[in-house]
């Protein structure tokens, strides 16, 4: 199994369009994503940021929205040419996915959460650091579906509740136990903080889901 993400720009003003876009069509794109292979896909928005995180049993993790899309995305140039979807690196994850039955079994979502935050530039190589230390010190220590990915700025969070660990712990890649303690402090000066958030919003604000299956 991969997994991908995905971040597009909705024109000034088209944000409730672009929205109607996504729900109208739908039934369309999702028998699209699973004949490609995808079994699981969210897309979320905060404002103008829209971001995608799926999975898929395909050999390569690729996502681009339909040309109609167009109307109400921004356009981004690549090597490739332009797309209106680009995809986020991913730089943390608690788990990773090895096959569809052992990574989903039974397991039953009642919840599919995206969340959106940016990081100030010059804190960008240490917010790696840590999560990539986190991340291989300790594997599926809480989630094992929250995973972080980035383009630019924006760092883009992706879980699914209820939380799931594997009951046979993965071993990492480093045997070192160098994780703050107190995490969320040493995190803090790492973010560009959001004006006028809501209350516990100021790092990571909470992403309308526009579609999910």
């Amino acid at each position: 199994m991969k997994r991908g993400m995905y971040l597009s720009l909705v024109k000034p003003g088209a944000e409730e369009a672009f929205e109607r876009f996504v729900a109208a069509s739908g039934p369309e794109r999702r028998r699209a994503l699973e004949g490609a292979g995808v079994v699981t896909f969210s897309a979320f928005r905060h404002d103008r940021v829209v971001c995608v995180y799926f999975e898929t049993t395909a050999g390569r993790a690729a996502f681009e929205w339909e040309p109609a899309a167009g109307e109400w995305l921004e356009s981004w140039p690549g090597v490739a040419g332009a797309r209106l979807a680009v995809p986020m690196i991913d730089i943390f994850h608690d788990g990773d996915p090895v096959d569809i039955s052992s990574w989903r079994g039974d397991r039953q979502v009642e919840k599919r959460a995206g969340a959106l935050a940016r990081l100030k530039p010059d804190m960008f190589a240490s917010y790696v650091f840590y999560h990539f230390q986190l991340q291989e010190e300790t594997p599926e220590s809480f989630n094992k579906t929250y995973t972080i990915g980035t383009h630019e700025s924006f760092i883009f969070s992706y879980c699914e509740h209820p939380g799931v660990v594997s009951d046979i712990k993965p071993k990492g890649l480093l045997d070192t136990s160098n994780t703050p303690a107190d995490w969320h402090e040493v995190m803090g000066p790492h973010f560009d903080r959001w004006e006028n958030a809501a209350e516990g919003q100021e790092l990571w604000v909470p992403m309308k889901s526009l579609f999910e299956f």
